[in-house]
């Protein structure tokens, strides 16, 4: 899908879109950055804990080191105006997962600095539907990076059309309707967006040709080939 076509995906499917979001997603998140906010990180266990639970941190493989070095450069980067990736990503790199391997935690730190600064997407499997774009399969660190980076300039440079053009008007309208009592700011509303969106992409991807369907399954198959 280019920018066009996504962007007609998300306002067709708006409603279904914002429904897939749950309250409870947009309150931790503000909780998050509440206490990112008005507290040192690294010795806000609380914290900790509901950020690992929010973003899957503890899902992952990854060794209590890596976890105590990740919040520790979390604390370490707050109020920084430009953000390096390949040093964040090196210095994490050396903490091997449980399995004895070296990784390059690409989303994890998107998610770390976008807390910081939530102008920064988040790169996650879900929004990387959306943009039909997959992981990196190549094993040299810089070549990976460089493969992740140019997916993350793609996501930001859409959410800034996005923005700048109101292409998503009544997805948005939906979005402060149900969240009204929300405080994110307008790029972090889109963060939440093309997840949902991903999410519901991917239902739909799973609708097969071959068997039958609803009246409803059908319906949606149509607004697809619209696009």
């Amino acid at each position: 899908m280019n920018n066009k076509n996504i962007i007609q995906f998300i306002e067709i499917n708006s409603s279904e879109i914002v429904k897939n979001i749950d309250y409870e997603s947009i309150e931790v998140y503000d909780f998050l950055k509440e206490q990112f906010e008005h507290s040192n990180v690294t010795k806000n266990y609380l914290f900790q804990f509901v950020y690992r639970s929010f973003y899957r941190l503890d899902n992952a493989g990854l060794t209590p080191e890596f976890k105590t070095k990740y919040f520790r450069i979390l604390e370490e980067t707050r109020g920084s105006k430009e953000f390096n990736f390949e040093k964040i990503l090196k210095q994490l790199y050396n903490f091997p997962n449980r399995k004895g391997q070296n990784t390059l935690q690409f989303s994890f730190v998107t998610k770390l600095l976008n807390t910081i600064d939530n102008t920064l997407p988040i790169y996650d499997s879900e929004v990387a539907k959306m943009f039909c774009v997959t992981r990196p399969y190549v094993a040299d660190f810089n070549k990976k990076l460089d493969v992740y980076l140019a997916h993350l300039k793609c996501f930001q440079t859409c959410y800034e059309e996005v923005l700048y053009k109101n292409s998503l008007p009544r997805t948005i309208e939906k979005f402060n309707v149900r969240f009204s009592s929300s405080k994110l700011s307008e790029m972090k509303k889109l963060d939440f967006i093309f997840w949902s969106a991903g999410k519901i992409k991917k239902k739909y991807a799973n609708y097969s040709d071959a068997g039958f369907h609803t009246l409803a399954e059908l319906d949606e198959l149509a607004k697809l080939n619209q696009l």
